[in-house]
């Protein structure tokens, strides 16, 4: 029987970053000059806009005339119409880069010959990736709320009965519910390991492949869930280290903060932004580059399993 090693998948992602690691920062620029860096830009340049519909607004016990509800309305239409920018930069870049650096991190454990431009290419197997990506999520979405629809039509039949029969019925009945919620949650879970696979098989074979993925993780859905339930723990673990040492460093800095703050008291607004754009810029390239590592640590487990599970003859009858 086909079987990968779910722990060795798992950590796949450090051996990609321990084997490449200018590759993993290349992808962070790309993330930066592509994504992050624009949409940040372009927040930038609407902050000021933002903070005075803030400071316009009517205070909560007071009653504004007319002409006060038509110019905050027509703020908030201006503010509106400019944050379709950066709608459309996040979902028209955000599907661009996660489908090339997706790919980069796959070409990176699938084909480690392939070097140059750090793995970076823009090709049709990435096109595909981001086209199964994105049939993936439409899926994932008509199945939740498929399984949220059958999931209310039975929990409230079993709270009409369980409260027909009192307060043991009624006990019975929140137990069973809690039961379909579970259940709905395993079948989503269940769903998506199944067709886990499809990513890394329409990014090898070079063409549109969802469904075969069904067939290529038959019996497999037990340790890929292992794999999944790893990864999260190592995330998490990693998340957890990030958030000290950034409260660390504001830790260290809160005098600094606290002075700037109270000097900015009573000031317009350029005044803050001019104030605080060097945090920002940072805090922009610092992101750019802990995604790309994210994405290695996400992306690298999956490409590592359907490797193994290809070489040892999953999905053949």
């Amino acid at each position: 029987m086909a079987r990968f090693s779910a722990t060795g998948a798992a950590a796949a992602g450090f051996g990609v970053i321990g084997r490449a690691p200018l590759a993993v920062l290349a992808w962070g620029l790309v993330i930066l000059v592509t994504l992050v860096g624009p949409m940040v830009a372009l927040m930038w340049t609407l902050a000021p806009q933002f903070i005075e519909m803030i400071k316009t607004m009517p205070a909560p016990a007071s009653s504004p005339s007319a002409a006060d509800e038509s110019a905050m309305m027509a703020r908030m239409m201006q503010l509106q119409g400019s944050m379709m920018g950066v709608n459309v930069i996040s979902w028209v870049g955000g599907a661009l880069v996660k489908g090339v650096v997706a790919g980069a991190v796959f070409r990176a454990v699938l084909q480690p010959d392939q070097k140059r431009w750090a793995y970076l290419r823009l090709g049709m197997p990435e096109l595909w990736l981001g086209l199964v990506t994105l049939v993936q999520g439409v899926l994932f979405m008509m199945a939740y709320f498929a399984v949220v629809f059958i999931g209310l039509i039975l929990g409230l039949i079993l709270f009409l009965v369980g409260s027909a029969a009192g307060d043991a019925g009624k006990l019975v009945a929140g137990l069973l519910i809690a039961l379909v919620i579970l259940a709905g949650i395993a079948v989503l879970v269940w769903g998506l390991l199944r067709l886990s696979m499809a990513g890394p098989m329409s990014f090898v074979e070079n063409k549109f492949l969802l469904f075969e993925s069904w067939r290529f993780t038959r019996g497999q859905s037990g340790r890929l869930l292992g794999m999944a339930a790893l990864l999260l723990l190592i995330l998490i673990g990693l998340e957890l280290v990030l958030y000290a040492v950034l409260g660390l460093a504001a830790f260290g800095s809160w005098a600094g903060i606290k002075a700037t703050v109270e000097s900015l008291q009573g000031q317009p607004p350029q005044a803050w932004l001019h104030a605080f754009w060097g945090i920002a810029a940072i805090g922009t390239v610092v992101l750019s580059f802990l995604g790309a590592f994210a994405m290695t640590l996400v992306y690298a487990p999956w490409a590592k399993a359907y490797q193994e599970l290809a070489a040892s003859g999953a999905g053949k009858a």
